[in-house]
């Protein structure tokens, strides 16, 4: 589930109020915004149910009252796990980056190539392929 995030009532309007994430699924089409998001402090903002052309998230769902009556509910998929790729996904790039950094300290502290490789579980040449331009040695 994802957490409250405040936002606009459209998708597209002040799109830059919600986190980058949440953004880019709604303005690629990948997600439908809650109906209250941006008006309900506690609203999810990705909906997960459909109600005709009504669309909540979990928590505005479940605070229902005649909204949506008598139509049959239409499950969305879960939202939450394309937030749960993109936050691997940006896990990875920080992984990356701090991959790159130490190799950098390391050669700048004077290690071979090699013992670089041997703690990458690569072969020298490897190492050097792919981190010599980060490290500023060849």
């Amino acid at each position: 589930m994802t957490a409250p995030v405040p936002a606009p009532r459209q998708a597209t309007a002040g799109a830059d109020r919600y986190p980058d994430d949440v953004k880019n699924m709604l303005t690629v089409g990948l997600a439908r915004a809650c109906r209250y998001a941006g008006t309900r402090p506690d609203c999810q903002v990705l909906a997960v149910v459909r109600y005709g052309q009504l669309a909540l998230c979990a928590h505005c769902d479940r605070r229902r009252s005649t909204l949506g009556k008598g139509t049959q509910p239409v499950a969305l998929p879960d939202p939450s796990a394309l937030l749960q790729i993109a936050a691997a996904r940006h896990a990875c790039q920080q992984a990356e980056t701090g991959l790159r950094n130490a190799v950098a300290a390391a050669r700048q502290a004077g290690h071979p190539w090699s013992a670089v490789a041997a703690i990458l579980g690569a072969t020298r040449q490897a190492a050097q392929q792919r981190f010599a331009r980060t490290a500023g040695h060849r």
